[in-house]
């Protein structure tokens, strides 16, 4: 999937008319490292809280395996 075709400058004009407006959304990369070891790192984080507030039957012991399959 790459970029989008750009848009006409006439496309633009009646997209506006129509009530639409233009946004650009930027999201985590979630390809790199850094991402994984964060997102890692709040999966824990999360599971330490369950467990402090005695919520252990929702715990999956296994799950922490499963992280890393691809």
């Amino acid at each position: 999937m790459g970029r989008p075709r750009e848009l006409s400058q006439e496309e633009r004009d009646d997209l506006m008319r129509r009530g639409y407006r233009p946004v650009e959304i930027w999201v985590p990369d979630t390809t790199t490292k850094a991402y994984r070891e964060d997102a890692a790192r709040q999966a824990q984080a999360s599971v330490e809280a369950d467990r402090q507030a005695g919520l252990t039957e929702l715990i999956d012991p296994g799950a922490a395996e499963d992280w890393d399959k691809p």
